[in-house]
């Protein structure tokens, strides 16, 4: 006999220790005004974030151009051009949005 058991929103909430879920996931799109891959990577997080409507927590985009601050492209040891970072995880390249939401889920599931 199959019995079902139902757990209450908070409860799961309370053990995962994510109080506050209007936090935003951020998707960090690292660019230079030289680089002429960069728009279409933004493009491709916007899109993404659009598409990533559903989780519980918004997705923000965040532009970050690394002209003229080279302690910043240090301290990310950017070797090239667009990169898109979600928490640890980046891409290097022009990204699919596909390849956004990944990095996203991923994110999601290491918090």
């Amino acid at each position: 006999m199959q019995q079902r058991i139902t757990i209450g929103y908070d409860l799961l909430k309370d053990q995962t220790g994510n109080e506050d879920q209007s936090e935003p996931l951020r998707i960090d799109v690292y660019t230079s005004e030289y680089c002429t891959f960069c728009d279409d990577a933004i493009k491709a997080a916007k899109s993404a974030a659009c598409r990533l409507s559903y989780l519980m927590n918004p997705v923000e985009v965040r532009e970050t151009p690394v002209d003229n601050n080279p302690d910043l492209i240090e301290s990310l040891n950017l070797i090239a051009l667009p990169m898109i970072q979600v928490g640890h995880a980046r891409i290097i390249g022009i990204p699919t949005p596909e390849d956004i939401e990944r990095l996203v889920h991923e994110s999601v599931l290491m918090r």
